[in-house]
Formats: C-alpha cells, structure tokens, sequence
C-alpha cells in the first residue's frame, strides 16, 4: 500500500515539475504558435500599436525586445523587456503583447508545455504628422491628401491635443503662401456626453454612456478631422476620420480592455474591408462589403475562426456563425458559406436556442424566408427591402431635376458641389429625422433639405425579414451650374 501512494506521489511530482518548467522552442516536439498564423499576430499589433505621444513629440524610432512565456491554455505570462527603446514605448510594447492571448501552446510528448519566447515591436513615428507638446500638426497636398513632406504641403491643419494625444481645442486650417502660413479657418471642438448604440456585441448592454470629441466646420457644421468617442474611464470606443461630414480612410473600433474590436478599411473600389477580432486578440472574421451594406449580396465572408481557434470559413467557403440584431434582439446566424456567400440554409436563434428565422440563399441571394414574431410568422422572398421612392431611382431623379431651383445667392458665386443629406423612412413611408450631413453652402444646403422635405409621402418603407422598419437614408444631391 505504500509503496503505491509513493508511486502515486512521485507521478503527481513530476506532472507537477513538468507543468511548471519552462521550455524552449527547440526542446518541445512542437512550438507554439499564434492561432491563423504569424501574420494574424503582425496584423494584430499593427492595429493596436500606439505610439506614446510623447514619443511622437521626440520622433522616436527603434525596437523593444520582449521575452514571455506561452502557457498551455494558450495565454500570455511573464512578460519582461530584453531590449527597452525608452519605458512609454517599453510599457507599450508590454501592453501589445500581454493583450494578445490566443496561441496555440508547444507541446511535448503529446502534452501542452510552458514555453519561452521572444518577440520584436518596432515603433516607428507617423510620416504624415508633426506632434509637438499640446499640438498636432497634419499637413495636406492641393488636392487634400495627407501628405508627409512639409514642405511640398500647401495646407496644415494644427489641432491641440492632450498628453495622450487627443483634441483639446479648436483646430486651425491654414493655407501656404510663400514661406508663410496664413489661418483660412478655425474648426470647432466639442466635448460632450454621448450615448453610444451597440450594434454589435451582444456581452454589452445596448446603449453605453460615452463622450464624444467632435470636430466640426464653423459654417456648414460638417464633421471634420478625427472623432473619438470614449468610455467613461477614458478608453476610446472609436476612432473615426471625417472629410467634409463623410467617412474616410480607416475606423477603428474598440473594446472596453483597450484592444481593438473592429477596423474598416476603405478600398479604392469604395467597398469596406472589415476586420473583427475577439478581447482575447485572435481574430474572429475577415469580409469584404459594400459601404453601408444591408443586403446579403453585398457582404462577401473571406475568413472566420470560433474562440477556440478553429477556422470555420477559409478562402470564402465553410459554415459560418454570425451575431446579429433582429426584432431588437440578438441572434446567432448559421449557414453555409460558398464562394464568399451565404448559400443553402440559413437559420437564427436566440440565446436559448429558440427558432427566429430559417432563409434559403443562392450565391448571397434570399430566395425565400419564415421569420417568427411570437406566435405569428411572416414569409417573404427578400429579407431586406430598403426604401424606396416610387418611381424608383429614376423616378428619384427625375424629382430632383424637376423639383430643385437653385439659389440665386449660390449661383452668383459660382458655387457647385454635392450636398449629403441625411433622413429616416418611418414604417408608413413618412420622413422624419432631416440632417445635412456633407455640406456646400449654406443657401445650398437648405435647397436640398427643402426638396427632401417635399418628397414626404413619396417613398416606400424599408422591411426587415417582412415587418416594416424605419431605415436611415442618405441622399447625396449634386449642385451644378449650366
């Protein structure tokens, strides 16, 4: 009997030593590794890299060399600074990698180990900006493009921002004139209480109370420059970067530990390519969509992995799972993915697994559905209906032309562009909710506010798997002198 438990002991011990010691990658039948790859991890700690502003200030460029250890469930410990580049960016370079936990452990002898590593970040200042203490400078081509080279620029826009980076105060446009620089414009900041929607993470509660940071034209109020929107602790919910009240280049969106959620990319196709991630750094999916997509056929799924590590959609073809709202209410999609579309089957449920809607789909398309609203049901052949004007775009544009005088004041100045006007179709097609969101000028703008005006009563309503639903449209209207 004893000389049984001593066996037992000394198993347990050395189960015990060999969970505890730390390998190397040469001594283990198999390295850790991150989970889709090293380029999953690279792309990583691009989008959430953040350069400490005071190391901006100073222009500061070189590498931290960080040693960890990979634990068997696929997280990160004991992560130390071999090589440090100054400590924001030493802190930094911790933070980066101590938020990425999803690697797939070593293991020996059939078992996962500990593991030791080492790991390079690079911080490298940001070509198109000049920081200094309490400002930020971006300098811009004719054209509007940002450009990196001072003195090639012929505007510059110079925004006060905190010791973390972020606006303060109004920014200042100014224009080159020879080897001066003189102000054409000052932009407005605003600090307030926001209440940020969530629209895509079922863990948070619907709403959250945020502040946003906005900048905006003086005279046609349009969203300028870069807009965050901040937990109340102050980490940023989203970074998003406005031209003229119109999203341009890259957002940036954020979980409440500080890493990156989402990014949306703007191609030169005008498609999004949008990247999702989980808290834990592990990528979630890769797709491709049309800007402000609603329709199946306009999302195209490239990559999906599960939370275990498992890729589930790989070069557009495999099942895949969704988190959606419907009915306000969030739902677990399931369907096959072919060729980067929907295809097949394609069902949603509650959290308890309760039957919400069953779709058929041909190469992205809605052929058919049965969505349930408590006891009732709904078919349909098209899951999203967007409004619509009667008449259709045609008809859209035969209003307009038709309907629009332009004003005089405008017409004297020579004053064109395209005006974006934003509305909601209502459930009976009535509109509501009126807002310029692109501005041109003043007299303008109110031209193509009163023609949207004038067009209530003929639209008809958007639909969501066959119940009417209000649909926020925007309108872009083009002003051009004969």
């Amino acid at each position: 009997m004893k000389h049984g438990l001593y066996t037992l002991l000394l198993l347990a011990l050395g189960f015990l030593a060999s969970a505890q010691t730390v390998y190397k990658d040469f001594e283990v039948d198999s390295a850790a590794r991150p989970i889709g790859g090293l380029p999953l991890l690279e792309k990583f700690i691009t989008v959430n890299r953040r350069m400490p502003y005071t190391a901006e200030v100073d222009r500061t460029k070189g590498i931290v060399i960080l040693s960890g250890v990979i634990e068997p469930n696929g997280t990160v410990s004991e992560i130390k600074t071999l090589r440090s580049l100054r400590p924001d960016c030493d802190r930094e370079a911790i933070r980066l990698l101590g938020g990425f936990n999803a690697w797939k452990p070593a293991l020996k002898a059939g078992q996962p180990v500990r593991q030791q590593f080492t790991y390079t970040i690079r911080f490298t200042p940001t070509v198109s900006q000049q920081s200094e203490p309490g400002a930020l400078t971006i300098y811009y081509s004719k054209e509007g493009h940002q450009i990196g080279d001072e003195a090639q620029a012929v505007f510059k826009l110079m925004t006060p921002v905190d010791t973390l980076g972020l606006p303060n105060g109004n920014p200042v446009l100014s224009k080159r004139d020879g080897n001066k620089w003189h102000k054409t414009i000052e932009y407005r900041f605003e600090k307030k209480p926001f209440m940020h929607t969530n629209t895509d993470d079922p863990s948070l509660p619907d709403s959250i109370q945020s502040t946003i940071l906005t900048i905006k034209d003086p005279v046609f109020k349009s969203l300028n420059g870069i807009i965050y929107s901040l937990y109340s602790d102050g980490t940023p919910i989203s970074r998003l970067n406005y031209v003229d009240g119109k999203e341009e280049g890259e957002s940036i969106y954020y979980f409440n530990n500080g890493l990156v959620k989402r990014v949306e990319e703007r191609l030169q196709d005008g498609k999004i390519q949008e990247w999702t991630w989980y808290p834990n750094g592990q990528l979630q999916q890769l797709l491709v969509r049309a800007d402000n997509a609603i329709k199946p056929e306009e999302t195209e799924f490239i990559a999906q992995w599960d939370l275990k590590g498992n890729q589930l959609v790989k070069d557009g073809n495999g099942t895949a799972h969704l988190w959606s709202k419907h009915d306000n209410q969030w739902i677990q999609e399931t369907g096959a993915i072919k060729d980067r579309h929907k295809e097949g089957i394609w069902s949603g449920r509650l959290k308890n697994g309760s039957l919400v809607y069953r779709e058929s789909y041909q190469q992205g398309t809605c052929l058919s559905g049965v969505a349930y609203y408590g006891t009732d049901s709904v078919a349909y052949t098209n899951a999203w209906q967007t409004p619509e004007f009667k008449g259709g775009m045609k008809g859209l544009g035969n209003y307009l032309s038709m309907n629009i005088h332009y004003p005089p004041e405008a017409a004297k100045a020579q004053i064109e562009g395209k005006v974006f006007v934003s509305f909601v179709v209502c459930e009976d097609g009535s509109l509501c909710d009126y807002e310029v969101i692109r501005s041109v000028h003043p007299s303008v703008d109110q031209e193509a506010l009163r023609v949207v005006k004038a067009s209530n009563g003929k639209w008809t309503p958007g639909s969501v798997r066959g119940r009417k639903v209000r649909v926020k449209y925007n309108l872009p209207i083009n002003f051009l002198l004969q």
